[in-house]
């Protein structure tokens, strides 16, 4: 059950496997009202992710005594929220590692994180993370800082996985429109043998500098 699962995180051993998921949510690219439209630019000078979408990530059960490289990857594509084990076209980015809870970009691509306290999703912009150094892989806060976490998520008992309030992900492809990234929330179901993890994801196009 879940408490087994957290248990088995906490170990660095457990690895969860995300397999192919078909998501049912709409999506909108968030495409950036007309230049001529007074209201809405006003609007978006507030709001420059106008538009965000929720996806649960859920991966499958495996044991894991084998080791993270035993799981796999999942592919997700952030405009619709298509996952699957293998690469394709339209993904965005890659869960990986050990329990899939490293997050890394497709090759060509960046990724920046940026702990805000005072931001809200909506309010993102892509100047936040001016000055950011790009890095390979988000996964575990490993920082002695609160105040400066380098990951999307703690290890808290008795809860386990909990994600970190207010740390946000901009995922910028070689070609196309940028997007931010937020987890949300992490669960995990089954045994310290056999176990899955659940993760929820918050994601929309940036349309402001």
């Amino acid at each position: 059950m879940k408490n087994n699962f957290l248990g088995v995180l906490k170990s660095g051993v457990a690895v969860v496997a995300i397999a192919v998921l078909a998501v049912s949510c709409s999506k909108d690219k968030g495409v950036a009202p007309a230049n001529n439209d007074a209201s809405a630019n006003s609007k978006l000078s507030v709001n420059a992710v106008p538009t965000s979408n929720t996806y649960t990530v859920t991966g499958t059960y495996a044991n894991p005594a084998q080791g993270p490289a035993g799981y796999g990857t999942i592919y997700v594509d952030l405009a619709t929220g298509a996952q699957s084990t293998s690469s394709f076209t339209a993904a965005d980015v890659l869960f990986t590692s050990t329990n899939n809870s490293v997050i890394q970009t497709i090759s060509g691509s960046t990724l920046k994180y940026l702990y805000a306290p005072t931001k809200t999703f909506a309010s993102l912009k892509i100047s936040d993370f001016a000055g950011i150094t790009a890095v390979a892989s988000i996964g575990r806060n490993t920082s002695t800082d609160p105040n400066a976490p380098n990951g999307w998520y703690n290890y808290v008992q008795p809860g386990g996985v909990t994600a970190i309030a207010s740390f946000y992900i901009l995922v910028t492809p070689a070609s196309g429109s940028p997007y931010a990234l937020q987890v949300t929330g992490a669960t995990g179901d089954g045994t310290t043998t056999s176990n899955r993890g659940v993760y929820t994801i918050k994601t929309g196009v940036i349309n402001n500098n």
